[in-house]
């Protein structure tokens, strides 16, 4: 339930965690940083320049006319994890690219899980179905007394207590929230109450 606009570009963030053997993640994360192909006019930091670098052709990332669709950028913040995983954000055009399904088609030893979010779609989603690295399934943003609030939640009776919390005990259910967002409408002041799905 999204119950604000938002005017901004459509632009997702997306996580990543890739587990893998430690000398295919190093690789990879080497590769990331650094390039070694760099498509004339594009970003250094594409995602496309990055699956050149690991040697792929465009036949392997867009087999059979597939449709997949490299359109992100990765942030700077790649590192390996106290656990051996790879960790680094993307920023990514319209929500999820295909990019990390080339990433697994590609290198078999490995397995990417992610989280994206694009906030003017209201696009929250994970891979994570066990919940490993992003255990999140509900993203509650705020606005209340035009003092703005958010926060992620694993279940969805802890989001309603935060917000019971945080509205002195007014808000506890959708129709509350629904309620609020009326009585608000001619303020700056709203409750967005997000589920984060579960996807393939």
């Amino acid at each position: 339930m999204v119950i604000k606009e938002y005017l901004m570009a459509n632009w997702a963030f997306t996580d990543y965690v890739i587990e893998g053997p430690e000398e295919t993640l190093n690789r990879l994360k080497e590769t990331i940083s650094h390039p070694s192909v760099i498509q004339e006019g594009s970003d250094e930091r594409w995602e496309g320049n990055v699956l050149l670098s690991l040697g792929l052709s465009w036949n392997q990332i867009t087999p059979d006319n597939r449709g997949d669709y490299i359109r992100g950028f990765i942030e700077d913040g790649e590192y390996i994890d106290e656990k051996g995983n790879l960790r680094f954000c993307a920023q990514e055009a319209w929500g999820l690219t295909d990019f990390y399904n080339v990433l697994e088609r590609n290198i078999p030893d490995i397995k990417v899980y992610w989280y994206v979010e694009e906030e003017n779609m209201a696009i929250y989603g994970t891979n994570d179905k066990e919940g490993k690295y992003f255990p999140a399934r509900f993203y509650v943003d705020t606005c209340i007394n035009g003092n703005y609030q958010s926060e992620f939640f694993n279940t969805e009776e802890s989001a309603f207590q935060w917000l019971s919390n945080l509205t002195q005990g007014r808000i506890k259910s959708v129709a509350g929230i629904e309620a609020f967002n009326e009585q608000a409408e001619d303020s700056d002041d709203f409750i967005a109450f997000h589920t984060i799905k579960v996807l393939d």
